[in-house]
Formats: structure tokens, C-alpha cells, sequence
């Protein structure tokens, strides 16, 4: 069950918790970002409504991962477009930073003979991770015994993997609301990015992928979003760019995987989560050693569509080609896996 489901369960204990988001290139001010679920459309409901599972859709369906149409562009959209696109190469684009305790502490953990009580120093500069590092060691899945409300004791209890995942879980959360708490894009963001590590974690259960590593693949995939919300408000504070949801939505489709796979450089993303990143939505080959991966992240946003955590499109997940591929159509589990997802992702956001 491991650390994806541990940071799910604390987003549901204290949903009126501050953050400290960044606010510059390394510095952090205060602001308070919600865990509000966003609105947003779940074809699901249809099929909840007439009785019958919500994985089974009643009218047309997809079996194969869909693109986001691209909808009737204002004189304003395409200039954000054609502005998006000029930035894919990189050029003269500032990424979404670390947050600076969470960077070094990375840093660090890179080095195989890294002393923790230095990473303990570090952590310690940043009081909103230092808690988060004390509540994780706490919670029931790492306190064992006893308490601890030192540092250096909840470094060593919880280790390289999950400090790892906590920085990056930190540094997106920063990333993506930049002192705007209420802004419903990003509360979209960062509600579709939780979703999506649940439902990776949750998936583990039926591949070969580790649960832990599926949850920082989930939370991760689409960081490119991040680049696209930064670039489209800073143009909307100068008044150049007032769009509509659907048209965001497809801006983001468009360009988040190369975003993507320019934030992975910069955060120095293990490898392969940085090929994910980078490649997520086209089927893999068969000789493909991220194969199984790319299908679980493909899955993911299927039945995330289906539950209102995406772009809402209609699929028959059952029948699917990737629940084909993956073994699961007949699998014993799967189904009650899928049954439980929806109140398990809503109370997140309760």
C-alpha cells in the first residue's frame, strides 16, 4: 500500500491546511490553497444514475484513449497556441523551480554516501516540509513504536525513496499554485495529478510496476500542465488572454509532454520517469522495456476521464485494448478495484 497511499490519506485529514507555494524562483510566501474539488464533467454520473456500474457505459464509448478535439479557436487562443509552440524548443522559457529545501535535499539523496543528518539540516530551513516530513514518519504506515518530533529520527525512519517522493509531491504543489490558491485551473491541475498517482498506485496491484514508483509516475506524467497554466496567466495579467475551459484543456493536451519532458530536465527526474513524461500517450511497441508503464499511465486516464479528473470522454474500460493488453478484463480484483475508486477519490476532496 506504501507511500502513494499514505499522501492520499493525509490530503483527506486536514483539507483546510496552509501551504507555502513558490512565489519566485526559489522563494516561498504564504498563501492557502484548498483541497476544493474543482468542477469539472463525469460521464461516469450517467451510468451511476441509471444503477449500472460506472465503468460500464451505456450509449458510445471508446475503447482507446482519446485526443482532446481541438475546439473553435478565439484570435486570442491562437495567439496563446502559436506562443506555446514557439516555447517547446525551451527557448527563453523559465521552468516551475524546485522548492529550494526540496532541491537540496535532492541533491543530497542523489549521493549514495549522503549523511542524513545533514538532509535533517536542510529539511529543517523549510518548516511546511519539515512537518510534512514529521506527519509522514508518524502516520501509522512508518511510526512503529513511538512517536518522534525530531528530525533526524523521522529522516532515517522513512529513507531515500520516500523523502525522494515527499520533495517532488512538495516541490508540484508548489509549482502549480504559485500563491494562487482559488485559481480553478490550477486547483483542476493539481486535482487531476492526485487522482492520477491514487489510481497508478492503486493499478500496481495488477502489473509487475512498483506502487510507490507508479504513484510518482501518476503525480508526475503530466507536469507540463504546470508550464502551460504559468504561461497563459502571465498573460492574462497583462490582458492579452481571457480562454475558456475547453480551450485550456486542449492546450494543455498539446503541448505538456515536450513542457513535460523540459521540467524533468530541470528537476533531474530519474530517467524513466522522465521517458514517461516525455511520451506517455502513444501506444508503446511491444519491445518497448517502459511498455507496461506507458499502458498503466494510459489506463489511468481512462478511468480518470470516466470519474470527472481530466478531460471527460466515455470509455468502456472493461473492454478496452490496454485492460486486453494488461490481463485485467477477467482479472479477479479488478472490478471491485474499480467499484471503490469513486468514493475513494471523492473523499480526498471532501
Amino acid at each position: 500500500m506504501g507511500l502513494w497511499k499514505w499522501i492520499m490519506d493525509w490530503l483527506t485529514e486536514d483539507p483546510s491546511a496552509p501551504i507555502e507555494p513558490d512565489l519566485s524562483d526559489n522563494s516561498r510566501g504564504a498563501a492557502v490553497a484548498t483541497l476544493e474539488r474543482p468542477t469539472r464533467k463525469a460521464p461516469a454520473k450517467k451510468t451511476q444514475d441509471s444503477g449500472q456500474p460506472w465503468w460500464i457505459p451505456q450509449g458510445e464509448s471508446f475503447t482507446e484513449p482519446q485526443k482532446v478535439e481541438r475546439p473553435d479557436l478565439s484570435t486570442v487562443a491562437l495567439v496563446l497556441e502559436n506562443l506555446l509552440v514557439s516555447h517547446l524548443d525551451g527557448h527563453d522559457l523559465k521552468m516551475p523551480p524546485l522548492v529550494q529545501a526540496a532541491e537540496t535535499v535532492l541533491s543530497r539523496l542523489r549521493n549514495p554516501n549522503c549523511r542524513l543528518a545533514d538532509v535533517s539540516r536542510d529539511i529543517a530551513n523549510d518548516p511546511v516540509i519539515a512537518a510534512s516530513v514529521l506527519r509522514m514518519a508518524n502516520s501509522p504506515l512508518y511510526r512503529g513504536l513511538s512517536k518522534t518530533t525530531a528530525l533526524l529520527p523521522a529522516v532515517t525512519r522513512l529513507g531515500v525513496k520516500a523523502l525522494s517522493t515527499l520533495m517532488m509531491h512538495e516541490s508540484l504543489r508548489a509549482a502549480v499554485f504559485q500563491g494562487k490558491g482559488k485559481d480553478n485551473w490550477a486547483r483542476r491541475i493539481w486535482a487531476d495529478a492526485r487522482a492520477s498517482a491514487h489510481i497508478m498506485g492503486g493499478l500496481s496491484q495488477f502489473t509487475n510496476v512498483d506502487a510507490e514508483d507508479a504513484f510518482l509516475i501518476g503525480l508526475l506524467h503530466d507536469i507540463g500542465n504546470v508550464v502551460v497554466l504559468r504561461i497563459v496567466r502571465s498573460n492574462q495579467e497583462l490582458g492579452r488572454a481571457e480562454i475558456d475551459d475547453d480551450t485550456f484543456d486542449y492546450l494543455c493536451y498539446e503541448c505538456h509532454q515536450e513542457f513535460g519532458e523540459l521540467v524533468a530536465g530541470a528537476w533531474k527526474l530519474p530517467t524513466t520517469c522522465a521517458s514517461l513524461i516525455a511520451d506517455h500517450h502513444s501506444y508503446p511497441a511491444d519491445d518497448d522495456p517502459l511498455r507496461v508503464e506507458r499502458l498503466q499511465i494510459q489506463l489511468s486516464d481512462m478511468i480518470a476521464a470516466m470519474l470527472g479528473y481530466g478531460p471527460p470522454a466515455t470509455y468502456d474500460i472493461l473492454n478496452s485494448r490496454i485492460a486486453v493488453e494488461l490481463g485485467l478484463t477477467n482479472r479477479p480484483g479488478f472490478t471491485a478495484f474499480l467499484e471503490r475508486l469513486p468514493a475513494e477519490l471523492e473523499q480526498a476532496f471532501e
